[in-house]
């Protein structure tokens, strides 16, 4: 990193925006007014430059540079963090006032103590002295493209910015379009023309931009000043800029789309500011990142998969169930951070609000502070960093079955978890409801079974009453049907007890806290409403006092159970002095095969029969209302999985309506296969043939349609269809709880993914997930290890360039195209040896971090040629 960039704080989260002049003027200026101390004026200058909140600038005197008077400034203004280049106020031989040309040189000219910059106006205004020419209106010796020629002679960077193009001696003022149109072709004019100042009228603007076409140039701004205090007067112009150099300049204004702006880029998206570690392989060390396009760059095994596995770590970032590698990368993660190591990690939120997120290794849990104060309860993942998702290695090409699916399930997941906890509260719905179903299925096998042990019972019974026993043991009888209607009685009132306790327990505190709101907008409502609502608080205090009423009765209800119980206990031994006598006599009378005890076990034999053949009688009349409430809950929880479907489709679709090389499809209970398989499981050892199973798949979206057409199904059930009904209703509460799943078809370039290479899967995939842009942070590591380069740049990388504004990247790559062509605004270079990461950070624009790419990228030098076939700016 060059000096002045590793001394600044403006490049601390990579490439930024700042304040850019290109027109400035001195006191070596004869229209520029300056009364105060003459050894004043540099300090004075650069303190203006300050106020006016300029961050580069280029020096701009009519026609005359000042080698020494520059040198100064610049000296000063790095000391503010203030970038200042070198620069001339040409007025050349065109138009009939000479067009005012602002020439931006490299430090080329300047190095090694030379001055080329007075050569070239020397002979820009050939046999004039300057007196004649050092002022606004000297006009050179040379026309525009003359003056190009001439400077592309020295072999030294420069550009060209058209001062006050609209103005006297603008560029626009003075060329008519037909001269301008011509112009725009000439390749010195287009190849060196980076910027318009001053551009305002919108009809002329569309007149010049329709004359150059591509050719248009940046629109820049200037102040012109003729004072110090002028100095950031006017409109205001911004470049993104990562290093204070001329060609980081020069990439600006020729990626002016990304790059110039009329105000700085703000940024409403969460993400990560900077991670600090404490212990292990990176101990000590903080990164920064931008809110856009961070690159974490190395050789294999340099560390930059660590990092990323530690951040994934202290955020708390799934895996997915497709995740390769799971083992590898925990055991990465203990690694790194060592033992004890500690992990942290400051993030802004959409709103602005900074967190630091904290996660010490084998910690069940991260912390989240504001400060230095804990915040129970916060969801890192939604917000801290809104919906962050990741991706490790191979996990973007690992696309076998189930891998969209996946896929879906880890970028809308956070989206569906309410909907999906509402799915299984309505699956243990259906469940009870297939329960209370299935035990009316065997009421009426029950029903008979009673009514045969109560005819059984009679007619034994029938024998006992001949003999008079039942008139003699009647007493006992009445005395236990006492017993046990008593004890009913009790165990009702304390089922009602326990209800009503148990409603008040789980709503007294939440009634009562309910009370006190006091409302900004509607408090005359809210009167009338707490008065009515303490109507409501009263009758739930009065229920509370009448069960505590209930209890007491409750306690007298069981007094005379238990009277009752001793009454009972104490006639013991008259019934066996009758039970005795009663054996004498049947003895004597020859009946030998009658017994009290047999006879007692009978009646109440008949009387527990006769009680369950009321109650099962009244059951078989709620079988019809318990099949229709099951169907009412299997409509319900079809709603809610076609809600689900619906919900994922929708944003799906988003991904197709960009017009690009993605698309998906979406089927409703669609993956037929994954249907057939589970039933061939579920029925496994039956014999059931596979065209039994293939019929019924074909014909029934999912097991609830089967079961509420039965009859109908029966008929595709094969030879013997009893078998395959009996195993559906023995399984129901798991075959009607079961979710046919939906099938998502990724389509890229109008081919199901399936049928392409591995590297065009991996490429859709990344498209897919990049196209979502609900994720404000997206993790990624060696997306590129399955994906050619120009897949990456046509289809990855123009993707990223123009989402990185709303989206922090961060990928781990060894890949040059990703922050190279992706114009990465941090790069993180990391390297690995004696058990300890190195990183070394700086913007792409920093010239040690284009020769760390060159140096220890795969492919370097080729990414960087390419780049400079279109820019025309880096050096080898």
């Amino acid at each position: 990193m060059s000096d002045i960039n590793s001394r600044t704080e403006l490049f601390k989260y990579g490439a930024t925006w700042a304040r850019a002049d290109f027109h400035l003027h001195t006191k070596a200026d004869k229209e520029f007014e300056y009364t105060e101390e003459e050894n004043s004026f540099v300090t004075d200058y650069v303190n203006g430059l300050k106020a006016g909140g300029i961050q580069l600038g280029v020096i701009t005197n009519h026609n005359k540079f000042v080698t020494d008077e520059f040198k100064a400034l610049r000296k000063r203004a790095r000391k503010e963090e203030i970038f200042l280049l070198p620069g001339v106020e040409l007025s050349v031989a065109d138009g009939s006032n000479g067009i005012h040309t602002l020439i931006v040189f490299s430090e080329q000219w300047l190095e090694n103590g030379h001055d080329y910059i007075n050569q070239f106006i020397n002979v820009a205004f050939e046999g004039k002295v300057p007196a004649e020419y050092e002022h606004e209106n000297g006009r050179s010796s040379l026309d525009l493209i003359t003056t190009i020629k001439k400077l592309e002679g020295y072999h030294r960077d420069f550009f060209i910015v058209f001062a006050h193009v609209e103005q006297s001696s603008g560029l626009w003022r003075m060329m008519d379009g037909g001269r301008l149109k011509e112009l725009g072709a000439n390749p010195y004019f287009r190849n060196y023309t980076l910027g318009f100042q001053k551009v305002r009228g919108r009809d002329q603007r569309e007149k010049v931009q329709h004359w150059l076409g591509d050719g248009y140039p940046a629109e820049v701004e200037g102040s012109d000043c003729k004072s110090i205090e002028d100095i950031g007067k006017g409109e205001k112009g911004f470049i993104k800029l990562g290093a204070f150099s001329f060609d980081a300049l020069k990439f600006a204004l020729v990626d002016k789309e990304n790059r110039v702006s009329v105000e700085p880029k703000s940024y409403t998206h969460s993400h990560i500011e900077s991670v600090r570690f404490t212990g292990g392989t990176l101990s000590g060390q903080t990164l920064h990142f931008s809110p856009e396009l961070n690159a974490l760059i190395g050789i294999r095994g340099s560390g930059k998969s660590s990092v990323l596995e530690v951040i994934r770590y202290a955020l708390d970032i799934p895996f997915g169930e497709k995740s390769g590698d799971t083992k590898y990368k925990r055991k990465l993660v203990e690694f790194t951070l060592g033992s004890g190591g500690k992990v942290e990690i400051d993030a802004v939120d959409r709103y602005g609000q900074r967190y630091t997120v904290r996660r010490v290794i084998n910690e069940m849990n991260s912390e989240v502070l504001i400060g230095e104060k804990l915040q129970p309860g916060i969801s890192i993942r939604e917000t801290v960093i809104h919906k962050p998702i990741y991706f490790g290695q191979k996990d973007l090409s690992s696309s076998g079955k189930g891998f969209e699916k996946d896929l879906v399930d880890k970028l809308l997941g956070a989206k569906l978890d309410g909907l999906r906890r509402s799915i299984s509260v309505q699956k243990v719905k259906v469940g009870e409801a297939v329960d209370r179903l299935s035990k009316m299925d065997s009421v009426e096998e029950l029903l008979n079974e009673q009514r045969t042990i109560k005819q059984n019972t009679e007619h034994r019974l029938q024998f006992y009453s001949e003999h008079g026993v039942e008139e003699k043991l009647q007493q006992r009888l009445d005395f236990d049907a006492d017993i046990r209607m008593v004890k009913k009685g009790v165990e009702i009132a304390d089922g009602v007890v326990a209800s009503l306790e148990g409603v008040l327990a789980d709503h007294e505190d939440e009634v009562k806290n309910f009370l006190g709101y006091r409302s900004k907008q509607s408090q005359p409502l809210f009167d009338r409403f707490y008065a009515d609502y303490g109507e409501f608080v009263r009758v739930v205090e009065l229920v509370k006092s009448e069960v505590g009423k209930l209890n007491s009765r409750k306690v007298a209800l069981s007094l005379h159970q238990d009277e009752l119980d001793s009454t009972r206990k104490g006639m013991v031994e008259a019934f066996a002095e009758i039970e005795r006598k009663l054996s004498d006599e049947l003895k004597s009378s020859g009946s030998q095969n009658i017994s009290s005890t047999e006879f007692l076990a009978l009646k109440k034999r008949l009387s527990s029969a006769t009680q369950l053949i009321a109650e099962l009688s009244k059951q078989g009349t709620q079988k019809k209302s318990l099949d229709e409430s099951l169907l009412r809950e299997l409509s319900q929880l079809n709603a809610l999985w076609h809600q689900e479907f619906e919900l994922i489709k929708a944003e799906l679709d988003k991904v197709g309506a960009s017009g690009g090389a993605l698309s998906i499809t979406s089927a409703y209970k669609g993956d037929k296969q994954v249907f057939l398989q589970f039933m061939k499981d579920v029925f496994k050892g039956s014999g059931i043939r596979e065209a039994t199973y293939q019929s019924v798949v074909d014909r029934y979206p999912d097991f609830a349609a089967i079961y509420n057409n039965l009859d109908d199904a029966k008929t595709y059930f094969g030879s013997n269809p009893q078998v395959m009904e009996e195993l559906l209703l023995k399984n129901l509460k798991m075959l009607l709880s079961y979710q046919v799943p939906n099938q998502f078809t990724i389509m890229y370039r109008g081919k199901a993914l399936q049928h392409h290479s591995l590297g065009q899967r991996a490429s859709a995939l990344i498209l897919f997930v990049l196209n979502q842009q609900e994720n404000d942070l997206i993790m990624i590591d060696q997306p590129e290890d399955d994906l050619d380069n120009q897949t990456i740049y046509e289809d990855v990388i123009k993707l990223i360039q123009r989402i990185k504004p709303s989206v922090q990247f961060i990928f781990a790559t060894h890949n040059p195209n990703i922050p190279v062509l992706g114009d990465a605004e941090q790069v993180h270079a990391c390297s690995f040896m004696d058990d300890q990461v190195s990183v070394v950070t700086g913007s792409v624009d920093d010239a040690v971090t284009q020769s760390t790419i060159v140096n220890i990228m795969e492919g370097g030098q080729e990414a960087f040629n390419r780049r400079k076939e279109i820019y025309q700016i880096w050096k080898s």
